[in-house]
């Protein structure tokens, strides 16, 4: 296995703030979404304290990184955007 690592850009929603990171090549949908939490980059859970799921979005082909899925998998490149998103569950409040 490669030690790839690539310059992606994160957008965070809604904010719409962008951050670039570099990311092993290999790094699955969990992996990134579970680092960008811990980085403070998104919050862990809304102001009720009820914990958020996010969409980690692929852009350029807008499709959802699934969490077992690999940037690698995707064909994610050098300079792609990714969107970190909370999902909307219908009927939580």
């Amino acid at each position: 296995m490669s030690n790839d690592v690539i310059g992606i850009v994160v957008r965070v929603m809604p904010s719409g703030d962008e951050l670039e990171v570099e990311l092993p090549i290999y790094s699955t949908g969990k992996e990134i979404k579970e680092e960008l939490i811990d980085a403070g980059v998104a919050p862990r859970t809304d102001p009720e304290g009820v914990p958020y799921v996010y969409d980690l979005v692929f852009k350029r082909k807008n499709v959802s990184i699934g969490d077992n899925k690999t940037l690698y998998d995707l064909q994610i490149e050098s300079g792609d955007t990714l969107f970190l998103a909370p999902r909307m569950n219908a009927g939580t409040h």
